[in-house]
């Protein structure tokens, strides 16, 4: 049985559960809708849960808006953020709270787009935070432009649900992209066939381009001494989780995308991948035993050809759950598990697989663009927010709404 103190979930043996058993099944409860459709822009979401129970969640939007749930996610009602220090439009991006509930928001200034497309690539970076449920907001005096590692021209990539991890000390976490400016790619293009370190993006040798995490000890009001992910694999999209026991242990689940180089076998690889090209696009799992400055990639942690846009949640009860991509031209959306703090993954056997690219993919939800990273409510159940992209395979009443899937794990019993 669980038995909640405060806001932990503390787990007690009782006979009947099957703890040392992974053939677990992922049931669907129902879902909610959260944002109708115009809302959100593109919606690369992120969603919290703070100590008293109170959800928001965020997307990308130009007005600033969050949305709050104080009814375990049964109904939602908009929040517009008022930000005290920018004064030029800002586009929202991840989202984070604390233990104590202070609320905190990135944001960067819209308007700053590559030429012929609607991405947008800041070259500023803010991070507010409110003590008051989105009402007031302050806006950290951070200039992350002075925290680029080695890197002297570079902007914010827009996608990620940069998300936010708490030590037991206060101290805080997150990671966002790092991308080379456009006057310095076009001073430094990259060379072909592409060499390290920079791959696709050009630069010099030492401008490692990758998700970068940068901290605060002072509770959000400042943030900086960065580390980088895995530069080798060009990290980014990434969403960060926190180890329930060990404030030093974490796992972070990133898009890696870069070619195949001269000196790899390309038959291996992509016997090794799966993939159909001699090139790295999917999802790649890291793992940090030093508080994310270094990261060491497990064998086997990634996932299939273009299954990236991952989202990683750590439950108290050390469940990890990856929700994923399912592939090129495939728009579902998959959940992989594992029971054990990512030592082991569940793949319909009773002791599961070390390797995450072979455990089960069960079926969270099909004809989605983007998901939130998924959030606890329970024991083994939990609250994953979606936002279905508008194109012609989605049905038109639903195009650009966010919805909120209640879903969970069922466990088996002793045999």
């Amino acid at each position: 049985m669980f038995k909640k103190l405060l806001s932990f979930w503390i787990f007690i043996v009782t006979p009947g559960l099957a703890l040392d058993d992974h053939r677990v099944i992922v049931k669907i409860d129902k879902e909610v809708i959260i944002a109708p459709s115009g809302v959100f822009n593109r919606a690369m979401m992120s969603m919290v849960r703070s100590s008293d129970g109170t959800i928001f969640l965020n997307g990308q939007t130009k007005l600033p808006k969050l949305y709050m749930s104080q009814d375990q996610g049964e109904s939602w009602i908009p929040v517009i953020v008022r930000l005290d220090g920018p004064p030029l439009e800002q586009v929202t991006q991840g989202l984070g709270v604390s233990r104590k509930g202070r609320l905190f928001l990135i944001h960067q200034t819209s308007g700053n787009h590559l030429p012929n497309t609607s991405s947008l690539y800041g070259q500023d970076l803010f991070v507010s935070y409110s003590d008051d449920f989105g009402k007031t907001w302050i806006t950290s005096s951070t200039e992350f432009g002075k925290f680029s590692p080695g890197i002297p021209n570079m902007k914010f990539h827009e996608d990620g649900n940069r998300t936010f991890v708490e030590q037991p000390n206060g101290h805080l976490m997150f990671t966002t992209t790092i991308v080379p400016a456009k006057d310095y790619a076009e001073k430094y293009p990259p060379v072909k066939p592409v060499q390290p370190p920079n791959y696709e993006y050009g630069g010099q040798e030492g401008d490692l381009f990758s998700d970068v995490v940068f901290r605060s000890t002072d509770y959000g009001a400042t943030w900086g001494d960065p580390s980088q992910v895995y530069p080798d694999l060009n990290p980014h999209e990434s969403s960060l989780s926190i180890d329930p026991y060990d404030a030093n242990h974490l796992l972070i689940i990133t898009r890696i995308q870069r070619m195949g180089r001269a000196n790899e076998n390309a038959e291996k690889m992509m016997m090794k991948t799966g993939n159909p090209r001699h090139y790295w696009k999917q999802a790649g799992l890291f793992e940090s035993r030093d508080g994310g400055r270094t990261f060491n990639w497990p064998n086997g942690g990634f996932t299939s050809w273009y299954g990236h846009r991952a989202t990683i949640c750590w439950a108290q009860n050390n469940v990890v759950v990856i929700v994923h991509n399912a592939g090129y031209k495939d728009p579902r959306r998959l959940v992989r598990l594992s029971l054990d703090g990512g030592e082991t993954w569940v793949n319909g056997t009773k002791r599961g697989t070390a390797l995450m690219r072979l455990s089960k993919k069960f079926k969270l939800a099909r004809e989605i663009g983007f998901c939130s990273p998924t959030i606890e409510m329970s024991p083994d159940h939990f609250l994953t927010a979606v936002y279905r992209y508008d194109n012609k395979k989605t049905s038109k009443l639903l195009r650009g709404v966010v919805s909120g899937i209640f879903w969970h794990i069922e466990r088996p019993q002793h045999e």
